[in-house]
């Protein structure tokens, strides 16, 4: 089995200039917890996670000087994105990617063909091909 038989193909992605709320408003409507991040060419430049945001985002345990809201509006993505992140390859088999995720600990890959984006692929898309597998 390959990794492009396990990833989801044309991921939703974000841009460098999109803020935080953005992304964060982004993940819950659409159920997701990766975000690529793109430029204006539509090259991968990074990552961004819902643990990022939630590492970013302000918290009311910081005192009441602090907006929240404004400051997830007025930062942007690029400040927090993991930048040049691995990535696999849709015909690299589906051990390379379950590797990744043990020994590194990574919650998903971008999938690249030929510089191009053509899919993302996590620990829950290879949790689903299991239990697709099973009788």
């Amino acid at each position: 089995m390959h990794v492009r038989d396990t990833m989801t193909k044309n991921p939703i992605t974000i841009t460098l200039s999109e803020s935080l709320q953005d992304a964060m408003e982004l993940m819950l409507r659409k159920h997701i917890r990766h975000l690529p991040v793109v430029d204006d060419q539509g090259l991968l430049v990074g990552i961004v996670t819902d643990r990022d945001l939630r590492r970013a985002a302000p918290s009311p345990l910081f005192g009441r000087g602090v907006n929240a809201e404004e400051a997830m509006v007025n930062a942007t993505v690029e400040r927090v994105m993991v930048r040049s992140p691995e990535t696999i390859g849709p015909n690299q088999p589906l051990r390379d990617a379950v590797h990744l995720f043990v020994e590194k600990k990574y919650g998903g890959l971008p999938v690249m063909d030929q510089g191009r984006l053509v899919g993302i692929i996590t620990p829950i898309d290879v949790m689903r091909q299991w239990l697709k597998s099973q009788p």
